[in-house]
């Protein structure tokens, strides 16, 4: 006569194996999470490297967030940050984050075939990575937009505290949170991933700093320069 499993003994089965699965899943979610956390910081270090390496072929100076390629409006498409120092990356995924769940926000206008492009007479299309996880401090990386814009880009002699500095941040992962105006654009609201953060109040009153007025600048900081070529 074969022997067989009890109904009470599949039961038991089935009992230690849904608490063994109870107590497990959690710690592989855990496992994953702490995965991606981990890539993610790689990623940011290799942002990060990729900014120091534009520093040394570029005077010590760090690059503007973006400008408008026509120097006047985005009619023409931005020049993003991504674009400047895309020479020292290995690819543009490096930009998304693994843990993002929207897998990075996308330009304004259409990423141009050529990211490092900045010619204002190409169609509209932002020399920016196609797909967007990250930003930068604008207070190092600002938004000289135009050459009249009085904001300045920053040498890394002026940094006070370098090793203290936060150059790379995560972004947003909502789009309405970026999505903005636009005067140059055919439709009012816009993906604004191009933008640095701005963690600086004016006053105490919380008036927030966005680097775009001449009364926001000291006189000493308020010298106009040509956007980059």
């Amino acid at each position: 006569m074969k022997k067989a499993f009890t109904l009470i003994e599949l039961l038991v089965v089935i009992a230690i194996i849904a608490i063994l699965a109870a107590i497990l899943f959690p710690v592989f979610a855990q496992a994953k999470q702490a995965a991606k956390k981990s890539a993610d910081l790689s990623n940011m270090k290799q942002i990060g490297i990729a900014i120091m390496m534009y520093l040394s072929d570029n005077e010590d100076v760090y690059p503007q967030a973006y400008w408008y390629k026509n120097d006047q409006g985005d009619l023409n498409g931005y020049w993003h940050w991504s674009a400047g120092i895309m020479p020292y990356m290995k690819s543009s995924e490096i930009f998304v984050s693994p843990g993002d769940p929207i897998r990075g926000l996308v330009p304004t206008n259409p990423p141009c075939a050529n990211i490092s492009d900045s010619n204002p007479s190409d169609p509209p299309c932002d020399s920016q990575v196609p797909r967007l996880s990250y930003t930068v401090n604008a207070a190092i990386m600002p938004r000289k937009r135009r050459s009249i814009d009085p904001a300045n880009v920053v040498g890394a002699s002026a940094i006070e505290a370098p090793t203290s500095l936060i150059a790379v941040a995560p972004f947003s992962n909502t789009p309405h949170c970026v999505n903005d105006t636009s005067n140059q654009q055919s439709t009012n609201f816009k993906n604004k991933s191009h933008r640095s953060v701005n963690a600086v109040m004016l006053n105490a009153s919380g008036t927030k700093w966005k680097g775009e007025a001449a009364s926001e600048f000291p006189p000493t900081t308020n010298a106009v320069l040509p956007p980059p070529v």
